[in-house]
């Protein structure tokens, strides 16, 4: 977030918007922010989630906002529904207004949510009506998570393309946005600014004490243009400035004066320093979501003899030679817009890649094993399929043989998404992997271990997968990487600024826990419980924790935390996974050890024998770590060892 955004000119960017759907600036705030495109297909559809099937009205129109927001791609609800906390309605339905007119017999309420009869709408003297509106009833498409409230338009307006919005309290509706597309953006900058943003919330004491903080606040920021939002009749204004936002909270129920979030925490404590308030760090919630970094490399200049601080390379110079790229089918060549293409070992599959994220497939009628058999290949006949796999152009592209008869295609795009389709069925829906920079080269081939896949971005970080386990390794070669070879007998090309290079792998080094990921496929996770349901996130955390990069290996095992650690009986999932830990913990090259260690010993402290047990079985393999040069090492093997000492009926 290097550049300074000043929300104090925000209505002059509404303004520029005005007389069509909000969405170019739903999308540039969404990205100011720290929302990215995750990739892949959207997780919620309209006609997911709680739909409704009382109520509609099949003869009213659904307005053309609504349904482009739900096709958008630019629509974070769609792909991150978590970040929301609402629920959506498809199509949307008549409100019905199930207090009105009952009595105190709970029954007659659910009676009167259930009677698609009673249709209520707003009072014929309602100055939300058009003059003359022949239809009184509003149209609900979202609410409030919990259903405490409730957001509609008009069903006399229904017909218009981006019709208002309003907003229900307790039964009584009020303007909420001036259209649909202004309320989604209205509701991303209420809600994604509390994840990606630094957060204070000023309780409504402290402008008591200290009213004039109102009028710094009208003195210093603008408003941003929009309406006061109305949820749980909050009646919020909001302002802005340079990389702030500030909410006052109008309404004398709720329990802030004022909400800031900052896209950084200097700004924030500017607005906290402008608006007179005293804070400290336990006032300020951090984001809850921070962005992987990208790497800070130099060109790649690797040279003849250069070696892996971790033995897991070689490098040795190729002349200037590389393998030649391949020749995929005439009827792949001439797509128009192509921007990538890969062909498999054998040239019986081939793919391109076209500047729209479209990924093209061709089959050849016959097998080809050699570079002459390819070239009369690529002219004969083909079938041909395409998929839309992504919303940027296709930059790379490695067709895998994952044994004799079967075949996988990974392509990759310019905003660093990965997307894995196996040829006989479809794409996977998630991506198979996303950083924020482009990918510039993709490889594949069957090595003595199995299915490997290679890849490069342009920070210069290249990831080589092991298909089979889905262990995966990090090397950070440099950037200006162009292209990727991976042959079967474990030498990868790379091609940078100066010409190819020969990396020789070792792939013991190189996926030193491959045979644990292996392992851990061989347990039914979903049979055991974690504090958070059944067992089925537990493998894949695990495996995370064995990852060269630090911030991804101490996540995993915070979230294993969450989900290992609980005074609560029937947690079964702990006992299962401790001897993977321990295995982790005596990698000397693990990026989470004193964490890791800790997370071992306070599963050893929870209310079961049986987790105990299968910490003290890992003891003679940890021991060593008392005489550790780190000292928060040999503290958390201090923990360790006090908390699998016997207890009070144990053996």
């Amino acid at each position: 977030m290097e550049e300074i955004i000043d929300y104090g000119q925000f209505a002059e960017r509404l303004h520029r918007q005005q007389g069509r759907f909000r969405w170019e600036l739903l999308d540039a705030v969404q990205r100011e922010w720290g929302y990215e495109d995750p990739g892949g297909e959207p997780v919620a559809s309209r006609w997911g989630g709680e739909n409704s099937t009382e109520e509609i009205d099949e003869s009213l129109p659904v307005p053309a906002a609504l349904a482009e927001w739900w096709d958008s791609p630019v629509n974070s609800f769609a792909f991150r529904p978590r970040l929301y906390w609402t629920h959506t309605q498809w199509p949307p339905a008549i409100w019905v207004d199930e207090y009105a007119d009952l009595g105190d017999d709970e029954d007659d309420y659910d009676d009167a949510y259930l009677d698609p009869a009673r249709a209520d709408g707003l009072p014929e003297d309602d100055p939300l009506l058009p003059p003359d509106a022949p239809d009184r009833r509003i149209c609900i498409f979202m609410s409030e998570y919990q259903y405490c409230n409730q957001w509609g338009y008009l069903a006399a307006e229904a017909s218009q393309p981006d019709p208002r919005v309003l907003v229900n309290n307790g039964g009584f509706w009020e303007l909420q946005s001036r259209s649909l597309s202004e309320f989604f953006l209205h509701l991303a900058l209420v809600r994604l600014p509390g994840t990606y943003g630094w957060t204070l919330r000023v309780p409504r004491s402290h402008v008591e004490d200290d009213p004039a903080a109102l009028d710094r606040l009208t003195a210093s920021y603008r408003e941003l243009g929009l309406l006061p939002w109305q949820e749980m009749g909050c009646d919020a204004l909001m302002y802005g400035g340079p990389d702030a936002l500030i909410s006052q909270y109008r309404a004398p129920r709720t329990d802030f004066a004022l909400l800031i979030h900052g896209r950084t925490r200097t700004a924030l404590l500017q607005v906290a320093e402008t608006l007179g308030i005293s804070c400290t760090d336990k006032d300020i919630d951090p984001p809850s979501e921070i962005p992987e970094p990208l790497e800070e490399l130099g060109p790649f200049t690797l040279t003849d003899g250069d070696t892996d601080g971790r033995g897991r390379w070689r490098a040795t110079s190729t002349d200037g030679d590389a393998p030649a790229a391949a020749t995929v089918p005439s009827v792949l060549r001439a797509l128009p817009d192509r921007t990538a293409t890969a062909l498999d070992a054998d040239a019986t599959l081939a793919a391109a890649g076209d500047a729209s994220g479209r990924v093209h497939l061709s089959w050849s009628t016959t097998e080809a094993t050699t570079e002459a058999t390819a070239e009369a290949t690529a002219d004969g006949p083909s079938a041909v399929a395409g998929e839309p796999l992504h919303r940027a152009a296709v930059t790379a592209l490695a067709c895998v043989r994952l044994d004799d008869a079967h075949r996988a295609v990974v392509s990759g795009d310019a905003h660093g998404v990965l997307r894995y389709w196996h040829t006989d069925r479809n794409p996977r829906p998630l991506p198979f992997d996303r950083r924020r920079t482009a990918v510039t080269a993709l490889t594949a081939a069957g090595l003595t271990t199995g299915p490997a896949l290679a890849c490069a971005w342009a920070d210069g970080l290249v990831r080589i997968w092991d298909l089979n386990s889905d262990a995966v390794a990090q090397l950070r070669l440099g950037t200006g990487i162009t292209a990727l070879s991976l042959n079967s007998d474990g030498t990868l090309y790379v091609t940078g600024p100066s010409g190819p290079l020969a990396l020789h792998l070792d792939t013991e080094k190189l996926w030193p826990h491959r045979a644990l990921q292996s392992r851990l496929d061989d347990i039914d996770w979903g049979s055991y419980w974690s504090a958070r349901g059944p067992a089925h996130a537990v493998p894949g955390l695990i495996g995370k924790v064995a990852s060269d990069d630090k911030q991804t290996a101490m996540d995993a095992v915070h979230d294993l935390y969450r989900l290992l650690v609980s005074k609560s009986a029937g947690l079964t999932a702990a006992a299962p996974a401790v001897p993977f830990l321990a295995e982790l913990m005596t990698d000397p090259d693990n990026q989470a050890r004193p964490t890791l260690l800790l997370l071992i010993a306070d599963i050893a402290d929870c209310d079961s024998p049986e987790n105990r047990a299968a910490v003290r079985a890992t003891l003679p393999a940890l021991r060593h770590l008392h005489d550790d040069p780190l000292p928060s090492i040999r503290w958390a093997a201090a923990e360790l060892e006090k908390h699998c000492a016997p207890r009070q009926g144990e053996n």
